[in-house]
């Protein structure tokens, strides 16, 4: 196939393209090429794309510049896709649209489903929401929500914590939010997949395992430093609460993990518990 990947100098665009070019075509769509927040360019670079596909994992992602400028986050993660849905439709082109658990108010706690009813917190959240209802209000689309992604693509809460135990600085983290992470590894083999089948709607990608905090994510890094022998003693780290965070001015879900089993059941394949895949990443630091 001929794969059109946005955002492309992202953790999730780069990994997603870089897997997908083993075996398709794929064109590189990254900000500097295709910027969402810039519609005159953005119907330019549409206006002269051919591909069978198109994915979009842009977007604007940090809650504090979502609430700093709401009308960026509504052009960037609502009027954007919305666009690319359009176009879409136009040219009888699939479109592969990423969103976030962040849809989710996360005040109960178990596993969210495709069908539960979002209710977003943050302006974030409601930017992303509306994302997904203008994609999904057109034929043959479909969005794939994502959780507390990591890989090698892009610094992130795994690689900071990595980096303070290696260099033996103080440790802490949220121990009162709980979520499942996504190896971009894992996500890509799904979305491939996912490809690879006449699948539309809603879809929940992620590791799978009891739901875990920050907090039980850098129990898991620092202990598998220790095993690898990247330090020798696991250090103590500091439990925080999210509500002592100060620089979280956008309020975050506290419950948000999602249930896999419709992608395992699309796919024909459960994804691997989240423990391992954090695991291995760890070692391959």
């Amino acid at each position: 196939m001929r794969i059109a990947v946005t955002g492309t100098s992202g953790r999730v665009g780069a990994a997603l393209a870089r897997h997908l070019a083993a075996s398709h075509e794929v064109i590189y769509l990254p900000r500097k090429i295709f910027d969402l927040a810039d519609p005159q360019a953005m119907r330019a670079v549409l206006g002269r794309l051919e591909c069978d596909v198109l994915i979009n994992p842009a977007g604007l992602t940090s809650l504090e510049a979502c609430e700093d400028d709401p009308a960026l986050a509504m052009r960037v993660n609502a009027e954007a896709p919305a666009e690319m849905a359009r176009w879409a439709s136009q040219t009888a082109t699939r479109l592969m649209h990423f969103s976030t658990d962040y849809v989710f108010d996360g005040n109960e706690d178990r596993l969210k489903t495709e069908t539960d009813s979002p209710h977003p917190l943050s302006v974030y959240g409601t930017s992303k929401l509306a994302g997904e209802r203008a994609v999904l209000s057109h034929p043959a689309t479909t969005v794939v929500r994502v959780s507390w992604v990591f890989g090698p693509e892009k610094a992130s809460f795994v690689d900071q914590i990595f980096a303070a135990a290696l260099a033996g600085e103080p440790l802490a983290a949220i121990a009162d939010k709980f979520s499942l992470p996504t190896a971009t590894a894992d996500l890509c083999h799904m979305v491939e997949a996912l490809l690879a089948r006449d699948c539309h709607g809603i879809f929940h990608l992620s590791q799978t395992g009891e739901p875990t905090s920050w907090h039980g994510m850098a129990c898991i890094i620092v202990d598998e430093m220790v095993e690898s022998g990247k330090i020798s003693v696991v250090p103590r780290i500091e439990a925080l609460k999210l509500l002592e965070v100060a620089s979280f001015r956008a309020a975050r879900p506290r419950f948000t993990a999602m249930d896999t089993t419709k992608i395992v059941m699309a796919i024909g394949k459960t994804p691997r518990a989240w423990q391992e895949a954090l695991r291995e990443y760890v070692r391959s630091l």
